[in-house]
């Protein structure tokens, strides 16, 4: 009976993820306003977003004045994982809140020294730098580049590079204090952001984590510094 129980507790939840990955709707609220034009290549399963000012915030080591915006999110984290003769998975979904800070990219400063890690790391054939991960996704010309901490879930934020601009998200905690569990960054990303430019689409990061071939041709071939947004 406890076997059946656990089995049929693990497909209902499995049910109720992928039923509320159907109906999820990413909305653009770059239209909100001149503080919200930041956002015009971000996407968001949400209601609403708050644009909350400007502020410092830290990318690759320098601080830069940001556009700010709250959003509170639903996720789903796993609250139970138990190994033994049956092994056990328990996955809850939650509120919790995250920052997004958005900093213009003017003069390529960011993307140039994101690019130049990337490729000083991948051509060693390395995938992580002893800080960070990186990933980089293509679609025609555009393009996205990404770098997480080692334990992302953990230290709960990561940026990217878009179109000009670097993002950060950062998660700030659950709304209700006791709720918790593991894995708030993969299911943010995963379920309430996209990344789009005309008819491509990216998530800021997917698994599993790779060195691209691909992207040291185009940094060879001077594909990145002759391009001023992608």
């Amino acid at each position: 009976m406890k076997t059946i129980k656990v089995v049929f507790l693990l497909l209902s939840v499995a049910l109720q993820s992928g039923a509320g990955e159907s109906r999820i709707e990413f909305q653009d609220f770059s239209q909100k306003g001149a503080e919200y034009k930041p956002l015009e290549n971000l996407r968001f399963a949400k209601a609403d977003v708050t644009y909350s000012g400007n502020e410092q915030t830290d990318i690759l080591g320098k601080q830069y004045s940001a556009s700010k915006y709250l959003i509170s999110a639903t996720v789903q984290v796993q609250t139970l994982c138990a190994i033994g003769t049956i092994n056990t998975e328990i996955y809850q979904q939650v509120p919790a809140s995250f920052e997004i800070f958005v900093i213009e990219d003017k003069d390529k400063s960011i993307h140039d020294a994101f690019v130049q890690t990337i490729y000083e790391l991948w051509s060693r054939k390395k995938l992580y730098s002893e800080e960070s991960f990186f990933n980089f996704s293509t679609k025609g010309k555009h393009y996205v580049l990404t770098s997480m901490p080692g334990s992302v879930n953990v230290k709960g934020f990561y940026f990217f590079w878009v179109n000009g601009r670097a993002v950060k998200i950062v998660f700030k905690g659950f709304r209700e204090k006791p709720q918790g569990g593991w894995g708030v960054m993969d299911s943010f990303t995963n379920d309430n952001l996209r990344i789009k430019m005309a008819d491509a689409e990216f998530k800021a990061y997917q698994f599993p984590l790779s060195t691209q071939k691909k992207f040291l041709k185009l940094y060879r071939e001077g594909f990145f510094s002759s391009r001023r947004t992608a």
